[in-house]
């Protein structure tokens, strides 16, 4: 739900607006410069990110890899935008700032029958000009898009091998071992 539609939010002003006391409970993105609140999700589409998290975790704590994962309520500033993936991994610390200045290198967002298309599509045009790696997870349809910066889209059905991309060489998880039993 756009809060602000007559007036081009700078991160600034998201800043300050977040920062109001009566906002402190919420969670709001920028997209198109307009302020969004980011509506709770189901409970079990956070389970999906949290089992990707865990799998990417348990990966680079086997391999000695750098890793820093946040999920819904972290936010982040991408190219003049605030999202709040509900996934998203970096190699180097998370930022005490709000949002995180250093972008992320892969976000996943679990997209819900309420979201809005606008808003998907916004999202999704944000990360791939970004050079972001970007998996939108139809939980639903129990498919993953993977839209992987200078490769074409390609979706993995549960019987498909989802992987880390050039972001986590070597990662590989089954698409169904995201989804619930």
């Amino acid at each position: 739900m756009a809060l602000s539609q007559q007036r081009v939010w700078t991160i600034e002003d998201f800043q300050a607006f977040v920062a109001r006391p009566e906002n402190s409970d919420r969670l709001f993105e920028l997209i198109n410069w307009e302020i969004v609140e980011k509506m709770p999700g189901r409970t079990s589409n956070s389970e999906l990110s949290y089992n990707l998290a865990f799998e990417v975790k348990s990966f680079c704590k086997a391999h000695n890899l750098p890793c820093h994962i946040s999920g819904g309520d972290g936010a982040y500033a991408i190219q003049g935008q605030v999202t709040a993936p509900d996934f998203a991994f970096k190699t180097t610390p998370m930022s005490d700032e709000y949002p995180d200045p250093e972008p992320p290198l892969w976000v996943v967002e679990i997209i819900s029958p309420t979201d809005m298309a606008v808003n998907i599509r916004t999202k999704r045009e944000i990360y791939i000009e970004a050079g972001i790696l970007y998996w939108e997870v139809y939980p639903n349809l129990r498919r993953v898009d993977v839209y992987a910066p200078g490769q074409p889209m390609h979706t993995a059905g549960m019987d498909d091998i989802l992987d880390g991309g050039e972001v986590l060489p070597g990662f590989e998880l089954p698409a169904k071992d995201i989804f619930p039993a």
